[in-house]
């Protein structure tokens, strides 16, 4: 669950906790008069007279009494009467008032119950420091500072659009609620949790934050006579003190542990016996059924002394529900606890020279995954498989399947040194493959896990992890593909790749690899470069994508990083990309595109002294663009020199040459942590002409800072200028003339009833025959229609729009009122791009180049007579067309003047024309097929069936034959 959704479910039912215990007081407490200490400040008319004590009432009352008292006459915090507005509905508030009096300053909290509604005002000028309350063994502390005063409403009960927007604090506050002793949940003997003191503390601010920390925290997983029995000291040995564990709640990140962010914070409790060792511990929140819980986990391994095999779990433990209802008192509910079924059983057999093991977990999409591996001594064999049931939403039962065998070293010889080291393969139904979780796999240096993967039986869960996100669930798709491993030089060099493939249609190919050199042994190497790849092969699109990652490499000890990317995407976003450590820093990446590390090689031998060298280098269809850093730290104890050089380049071959070069460099010397002296110089260079450079520069000595800023220009203009280019109707008339820019387009469907021979398609293919349904359409890829260019062939020319104007085909249509066809053309070679726009705009953009026009008027080829009596029948028949006498008309009379529509409702019948019924079966003589017995109906063949008919017959006869009754002879 997502830590803004627990704290929504966590918010409503304290919201609704409050709002029981507003109702109960209101109907509980005698209705007052306004506070006369209230008159001329933000409370008037709103806070009502105080009352002498605070009544019993539901679980949230009851424990405001058991942190407050009963909020009497002796204690700094009092119960009053409240009003949202002056004769609004009747509440409660909760008022703070200063030591010396209303005057000095209040803070009040107000509750209404229509929602509920809170209000926090804070009178102008309070500042309360350190005030004390609340009943042993409860202490609360606040500190409240408003000089401006404060005013602020939320809840749900507010109007949808409040009127003015609301006042932020002006100030601070902070309150602090502890409670010291001993506080348990679970079972009295274990399992359970408990704590030594908790604290809550809310601050003010934006966002408002709550704080609860759970001090001394202590977990027993065991029962107390069943850890005795396995030789544990306790039921929970927690390593060191106990951890702090708070809890952190605000509307920016939800509800979560402080110390991990998330919803899981790990535990530092360890068993270790000779039957049981733990494996790691957890806290979580999880939520069922719309109610919170804590959940204690624990992953451990258990066997028995001298036999070689060990049992593993994974996530077993229990947790408890948190209450937060009206009529159970607020915290973990000890009478509900739960046992948590293992999320993960796993065994591990060891008998040389047979060893391996295996696991089964549930996975988070509420389906399983399994992993075996075995080492037979000749042959290692591992299994992964994922499988998800139908989750009763539309989702099909799912599955896949990745098996690999590894041979033992040397492997299988092949020849020149390389050898056979394993093969596997991928089976997937119901599955499809996730490209931005297989980059982010190849990123991470992780390609393994889906590869070959080393410590399967240790890394089990990151391993189901990785495949179940880079194979998720999909109806109707199916993965299949083949996995090979090659080595060479005694496994000095090692290639894994999988060719991955993803059916039916639209079906793509997707290739996994791993690159590793250790050198010069790869068990030991001092130099290891590892390369992850990741292809990828859409035909449909089509698509060609290839990443490379360097993520876990090393030469000596220096770490090696840096990404490769090639795209080459045609379609209707055509793109190309190549690329080797990133992009120009303004460059816009396209859709699609991830982001890329630099090249980087980390010179960093520690005892305080750092080098770091990074660099890029990319070529896209508007630019070519390549960078580098170089960054120097020599320090010790805060006391050294830093330095820095770094430059971005880009360069633009169209319209002309032109480039643009920014360079930083600076060195600055530190003492303790501090700066004492410092030069910088941060300018761009662009040319050749004129020249152009603009920048800044720096000194910085002590406390003495002086920056210049210049902007300087030299040299002439371009000493020849651009030629302009030619009228774009030099080029358009040669291509309109061309027979390839018009063609006729057949009907998507077929809507008469003519039946083509495969002549006379491969005539309708070649153009030499038309449809009769045929539009005519026009394409040209020399101007983009109906938008204004400034530039043709990268050359340019006046400001001009080309557009088409009608096209007459025997009868004029205007060009507005045809459909447009579009078309993709390079922005460089027809508009005026700036140096962003080189950089961030598409290779390619969608223009109108040409257009699909009517066949109104058509020269129709000579007629030939056709003989379509047998084929053609006229039901119901219709009338007779008149047609005129003027035989220049006759042919587009004959053919046109008959719709589609009217020629296809000639094929129409109500009825069957022709009926075909069941052949009827005669006996005949063998040899004459003379009729012997007409309409004979055999259920069989056998020879029981023949003599009934034999039986029949007026004379017997030799030799019988059965046939149709058509076969007789007359």
């Amino acid at each position: 669950m997502d830590p803004r959704e627990l704290l929504d479910q966590v918010a409503g039912q304290l919201r609704a906790l409050a709002r029981d215990a507003v109702e109960g007081l209101v109907r509980s407490l005698p209705e007052l008069g306004e506070d006369p200490s209230a008159a001329g400040t933000l409370l008037a008319g709103r806070l009502l007279a105080v009352h002498d004590r605070l009544p019993a009432g539901n679980s949230l009352v009851d424990l405001v009494r058991e942190m407050l008292g009963d909020l009497d006459s002796a204690s700094p915090v009092r119960l009053h009467g409240w009003r949202r507005v002056p004769g609004g509905q009747l509440g409660v508030a909760l008022v703070l008032t200063d030591p010396a009096g209303p005057a000095a300053g209040r803070a009040v909290l107000g509750v209404t119950a229509d929602g509920p509604v809170f209000e926090v005002v804070v009178t102008q000028g309070t500042t309360l420091n350190s005030l004390a309350a609340g009943r042993a063994p409860w202490s609360a502390e606040a500190t409240i500072a408003a000089p401006q005063g404060w005013d602020a409403a939320f809840g749900p009960g507010l109007p949808s659009e409040p009127p003015t927007p609301p006042v932020p604090p002006g100030g601070a506050a902070t309150i602090r609620l502890r409670r010291t002793g001993r506080l348990a949940a679970g079972m009295a003997d274990g399992p359970g949790v408990s704590v030594d003191g908790i604290a809550l503390t809310v601050t003010a601010g934006t966002p408002a934050a709550a704080e609860l920390e759970l001090q001394g925290f202590n977990a027993a997983v065991l029962p107390a006579a069943l850890a005795r029995l396995l030789g544990i000291g306790g039921a929970s040995p927690m390593s060191g003190p106990p951890p702090p564990i708070v809890l952190r709640a605000d509307r920016v990140e939800g509800l979560r542990f402080a110390g991990t962010g998330a919803l899981r914070v790990p535990l530092p409790m360890r068993l270790n016996s000779p039957l049981v060792s733990s494996r790691g511990a957890a806290l979580e929140l999880t939520s069922e059924g719309g109610e919170p819980r804590l959940a204690l986990s624990l992953s451990a391994s258990a066997g028995l002394p001298g036999l070689p095999l060990r049992v593993h779990l994974e996530g077993a433990g229990i947790d408890l529900p948190i209450a937060l209802s009206p009529g159970a008192r607020p915290g973990l509910d000890s009478s509900r606890l739960r046992e948590l079924f293992p999320d993960g059983i796993g065994t591990e057999l060891k008998v040389p020279p047979i060893s391996g093991g295996g696991l089964v977990r549930r996975t988070p999409d509420q389906g399983y995954g399994g992993l075996i591996s075995i080492d037979l001594g000749v042959l290692r064999l591992q299994a992964v498989a994922l499988f998800r049931p139908p989750d009763g939403n539309g989702a099909p039962t799912s599955f896949m399947v990745l098996l690999a065998a590894q041979f033992p070293p040397p492997g299988i010889q092949l020849g020149l040194g390389f050898a056979l080291d394993a093969v596997g393969g991928l089976v997937g139904v119901n599955r499809r493959v996730d490209i931005t979780a297989l980059q982010q796999l190849v990123g991470d240096g992780n390609a393994d896990h889906v590869l070959f993967p080393d410590r399967a039986v240790e890394r089990a869960a990151e391993i189901i992890g990785s495949l179940g996100s880079a194979f998720p669930v999909a109806a109707g798709r199916v993965l299949v593909g083949p996995m090979v491993r090659i080595t060479w030089g005694g496994r000095m060099v090692s290639l894994s790749g999988a060719l991955i493939l993803e059916l039916p249609a639209p079906a793509r190919a997707v290739l996994v690899g791993r690159l590793l050199v250790g050198l010069p042994d790869p068990a030991v190497p001092l130099i290891r470069l590892q390369a992850s790849v990741l292809g990828r092969i859409e035909p449909a699109v089509p698509l060609v994508e290839l990443l490379v990652s360097l993520s876990g490499s090393w030469i000596v000890g220096l770490a090696v990083r840096g990404e490769m990317y090639l795209l080459v995407r045609g379609g209707r976003q055509p793109q190309f990309v190549l690329s080797a450590g990133g992009f120009h820093p303004r460059y816009a990446r396209p859709a699609g595109v991830p982001a890329l590390s630099r090249l980087q090689v980390d010179l960093a031998p520690g005892n305080g002294f750092g080098l770091r060298m990074e660099a890029y280098f990319a070529i896209t269809s508007n630019a070519v663009m390549f960078g580098g850093q170089v960054q120097l730290d020599a320090s010790i104890a805060g006391c050294g020199v830093q330095g820095w050089l770094g430059l971005d380049a880009l360069f633009v071959f169209d319209p002309v040459f032109a480039f643009s070069v920014h360079v930083r460099a600076g060195v600055a010397v530190r003492a303790f942590g501090r700066r004492l002296a410092g030069i910088g110089l941060d300018f761009t260079l662009e040319g050749p002409a004129p020249w152009h450079a603009f920048g800044t520069g720096s000194i910085s000595v002590l406390f003495w800072d002086v920056e210049l800023d210049f902007d300087v220009r030299w040299g002439s203009a371009q000493a020849i200028k651009q030629e302009p280019g030619r009228s774009p109707l030099d080029a358009l008339t040669p291509e309109l003339a061309k027979t390839t820019a018009w063609s006729a387009e057949r009907p998507a469907a077929e809507r008469t009833a003519l039946l083509f021979t495969p002549e006379a398609n491969e005539k309708l293919n070649q153009g030499s025959l038309v449809h009769p349904d045929a539009t005519l359409r026009m394409i040209q890829r020399v101007v983009p229609l109906g938008v204004q260019i400034s530039r043709f062939e990268r050359r340019p020319v006046p400001a001009q729009t080309w557009t088409v104007k009608e096209v007459t085909l025997g009868t004029p249509q205007a060009a507005d009122q045809l459909a447009s066809l579009p078309e993709r053309f390079v922005p460089g070679e027809f508009f005026d791009l700036t140096e962003d726009q080189q950089l961030t705009e598409p290779a390619f953009v969608s223009h109108a180049g040409g257009l699909r026009a009517r066949t109104d008027g058509v020269r129709v080829g000579e007629g030939h007579r056709v003989d379509d009596t047998y084929e053609t029948k006229y039901e119901p028949p219709l009338p007779e067309r008149q047609f005129t006498m003027w035989s220049g008309f006759f042919r587009r009379e004959a053919v046109f003047m008959v719709s589609a529509a009217e020629r296809l409702e000639r094929w129409r019948t109500p009825e069957a024309a022709v009926k075909v019924r069941p052949p009827t079966l005669s006996v005949a003589a063998a040899e004459t097929l003379s009729p012997l017995l007409e309409d004979v109906t055999l259920v069989n063949a056998t020879t029981d069936a023949w003599d009934a008919v034999r039986g029949q017959l007026a004379e017997p006869q030799d030799a019988l034959r059965l046939v149709e009754t058509w076969e007789l002879r007359s």
